[in-house]
């Protein structure tokens, strides 16, 4: 874990830990949690039956903001992973064990775990309101709608059972409707595997009733081994997500799914998209930056920085993008510089 000063670049501190830190860190007051943990699978496991995610060690770890010294550490059975939240002063995680665990965010100390049978990936826990979140589960393939105070279901809407990657994507709400997107096989017959023809879905669960407002497909190619989703965005009034099979970035209306515009990368475009002013701004997998209007989906501009930009979270920093790419380097580059871009 990284504490890095954003107009220099230098590293403040580091704490290491056994696992990979895949979760985005958030801040309590002076804490930073992540969620330690990888993407491997137990023996006994397979593509289409897995067990749950992770193996040891796996835990969710709170450092001090300014020293990065560790203050709590709580063991997970399942990869840490996905990402926690702060709802109604409840830390909560759905992770890879299939555990929906509830803890003191300064303590670490557990308030609950309960077993949902559905285990959580690279998905995250997301706030929708009123003291509720939702999360995706894989096996029992499902979203769910859960009280942050207690950690009972308040629904839940059962996906394809042929279906992957519904635990790979963390879910966006506007408060209406929660959206998210998944992969199905091009026969129904079969269960999904890694490596293999697939066609990506976008869908929106209404938040009240837990009944799908809408299932739409976009496009087809091949899975990756991992991170089989995209993330999605909500802006300016639009549903933005890319794609793990295909150079796409997609805008779809959050009423009913219709496709507004497409736009194609270089490569997939699988980590997080960013908007400011009306430029979305995102990295893809072939190693390319790109400005793109967030209205029509114009280019305005790229930049080829010769690395490719894997699963992440970038964000936007004053009038500038800093975002990870998949050799570890952490870029810091103007907004202007990208969109000025022609490379």
């Amino acid at each position: 874990l990284y504490a890095v000063d954003p107009i220099s670049g230098k590293v403040k501190w580091t704490y290491k830990v056994s696992n990979p830190l895949m979760s985005a860190p958030i801040v309590y007051g002076n804490l930073v949690i992540a969620g330690e943990g990888n993407e491997m699978s137990p023996t006994g496991s397979s593509p289409s039956h897995p067990i749950h995610v992770g193996t040891p060690p796996s835990a969710l770890i709170a450092v001090d903001r300014i020293t990065g010294r560790v203050v709590w550490r709580r063991d997970l059975q399942g990869s840490g992973m996905p990402m926690p939240a702060i709802v109604d002063g409840v830390l909560v995680q759905h992770n890879g064990g299939s555990y929906l665990m509830g803890l003191d965010p300064a303590t670490g100390s557990v308030r609950y775990a309960i077993n949902e049978h559905s285990f959580a990936s690279m998905s995250a826990a997301q706030p929708v309101g009123g003291g509720t979140f939702t999360s995706t589960g894989v096996d029992a393939n499902a979203v769910f709608l859960f009280r942050a105070r207690d950690g009972s279901t308040v629904w839940t809407y059962p996906l394809s059972g042929n279906g992957s990657g519904m635990g790979d994507c963390p879910s966006v709400t506007d408060g209406r409707r929660i959206y998210c997107n998944y992969m199905m096989p091009p026969s129904t017959a079969v269960p999904m595997q890694s490596e293999r023809s697939a066609i990506m879905h976008a869908y929106a669960i209404d938040v009240g009733s837990g009944k799908r407002s809408w299932d739409v497909v976009l496009e087809g190619g091949v899975i990756p081994i991992r991170n089989e989703s995209a993330i999605p965005l909500l802006a300016r009034g639009s549903l933005i997500m890319g794609s793990n099979l295909s150079p796409y970035v997609h805008s779809l209306d959050p009423s009913n799914g219709s496709t507004r515009w497409r736009f194609r990368a270089h490569g997939p475009v699988r980590g997080g998209i960013v908007e400011s002013n009306g430029v979305l701004y995102f990295g893809d997998y072939a190693g390319y930056l790109w400005a793109v209007n967030a209205d029509n989906g114009a280019s305005i501009g790229r930049r080829r920085m010769h690395v490719p930009f894997n699963v992440g979270s970038p964000i936007i920093a004053g009038q500038t993008l800093i975002i990870g790419a998949k050799n570890g380097t952490l870029f810091a580059e103007p907004l202007s510089y990208i969109r000025s871009g022609r490379d």
